[in-house]
């Protein structure tokens, strides 16, 4: 299981769904309970007024609708773009499309520069070659 560190206590603990580790998870439910209280009764609020009403921090609204706990119709906010500032696409991206799509073709682009020197290699040095001469210095430590 991965290991996570926990929203609200910062401790480790096993991640299974969840941000949250299992010694903090009566609180939370404790406070999802208020945040929908609140949110029955004022459905067009924003996540800050939300968080106000309930008595809890934002980062508990805003884990709640990243996890889609709480109805979408809540506002997060002007979410901005983590590289540029123009708006996000959503509060759980924090990118808009454009950097996206810079960064999916930047991901793309190193791809086939790997599988090309890989590809190109031989095995007598470079990318793959490094790998086998690491392999092979941890193959003779080990002896």
């Amino acid at each position: 299981m991965p290991l996570a560190k926990c929203d609200r206590c910062d401790t480790l603990f096993d991640k299974i769904k969840t941000p949250i580790c299992l010694g903090c998870m009566p609180e939370e439910e404790a406070e999802y309970e208020l945040v929908r209280d609140k949110l029955v009764r004022h459905p067009d609020v924003s996540a800050e007024r939300l968080a106000e009403l309930a008595e809890v921090e934002v980062k508990v609204v805003k884990r709640m609708l990243d996890a889609g706990l709480i109805s979408s119709s809540v506002s997060a906010g002007e979410v901005s773009c983590g590289r540029c500032g123009a708006p996000a696409i959503s509060h759980a991206k924090k990118l808009c499309d454009s950097c996206l799509d810079d960064l999916n073709r930047g991901v793309s682009k190193q791809r086939e520069q790997l599988a090309m020197a890989v590809r190109n290699d031989g095995g007598g040095g470079g990318i793959a070659g490094d790998f086998v001469s690491v392999r092979q210095m941890i193959d003779r430590k080990r002896r």
